[in-house]
């Protein structure tokens, strides 16, 4: 009997001193993964080129929209490739001259000249996701922008882009104004191919909300991607609508920042490919 005794509190001992050691594991691993480090941010961090969009509007002007790339370079310079669109009005252009500097707490500041816009440009960012994404804010006076972009190419590289790229079904939606409708939006889908010359085709689907009357559509197209990952594209719909736009693409060709080039439109979007 006693050696019973002895074995079951041997038993007992051994079951809570294990049991001691997983609730100190667990406490300790628990603290370990609350901290968190502080940001800690370099030139090379947020050097590469940048696929971006930006949304916003010139006060006493109306809509202004951004599409295209900006690189950032390991030296503290930098340049863009821009096509923007102010009230309606596209206006492309490069953007040149351009400096730029980032602090340790990842936040950073920068500008270049677009003669297209007659403006000197200046921003604030934060590089966030270890600098494969840039969050955008113009401070130029008078002006409310903002917008994301997407490292499309490690600093020294350049980016590699075809038409290729799109091939899939993708999911969008946009918005913006039109001449005589203010406001507008428009969600859908659509799929990209290449025929066998390799041109861009692409058919879909969507739904088009202008002013609160929605109207189902059918739309066929074409679209050119660079390989600097930029594009054009064009595309009829069943209600007889003909409508341009250019294109960014990012994330390997996951993700297109879209924006209309009609004259009088102001529309951007965003697609992200159906996985």
């Amino acid at each position: 009997m006693n050696t019973l005794r002895q074995t079951i509190f041997s038993t007992t001992l051994t079951l809570a001193f294990a049991l001691w050691c997983m609730s100190a594991s667990f406490f300790t691993a628990f603290a370990q993964g609350g901290s968190h480090r502080a940001p800690s941010c370099t030139a090379g961090t947020a050097s590469g080129t940048y696929g971006y969009h930006m949304e916003g509007q010139i006060l006493g002007v109306g809509p202004f929209l951004v599409n295209g790339l900006f690189t950032h370079y390991p030296d503290g310079t930098s340049d863009a490739n821009v096509a923007s669109v102010v009230n309606g009005q596209l206006i492309e252009g490069p953007g040149t001259g351009g400096t730029w500097t980032i602090k340790s707490d990842c936040t950073g500041t920068g500008k270049f000249r677009a003669a297209a816009l007659n403006l000197d440009v200046t921003y604030n960012f934060i590089a966030t996701d270890g600098g494969e994404q840039i969050e955008l804010l113009n401070t130029n006076p008078g002006v409310l922008l903002h917008g994301v972009g997407r490292r499309i190419a490690k600093a020294g590289k350049a980016p590699n882009c075809n038409n290729g790229t799109l091939v899939g079904a993708y999911g969008y939606r946009l918005g913006g104004s039109l001449p005589n409708v203010p406001a507008f939006i428009i969600a859908g889908t659509f799929t990209h191919a290449v025929d066998d010359s390799y041109k861009g085709l692409w058919t879909g689907t969507d739904t088009f909300n202008a002013m609160g009357q929605y109207l189902p559509r059918v739309n066929t197209g074409t679209y050119t991607i660079n390989n600097n990952c930029r594009g054009v594209g064009f595309y009829t719909d069943n209600l007889g609508n003909k409508i341009n736009y250019v294109m960014t693409v990012v994330d390997g060709g996951d993700t297109i920042y879209i924006m209309g080039n009609e004259p009088g439109i102001s529309a951007s979007g965003i697609g992200y490919r159906i996985k």
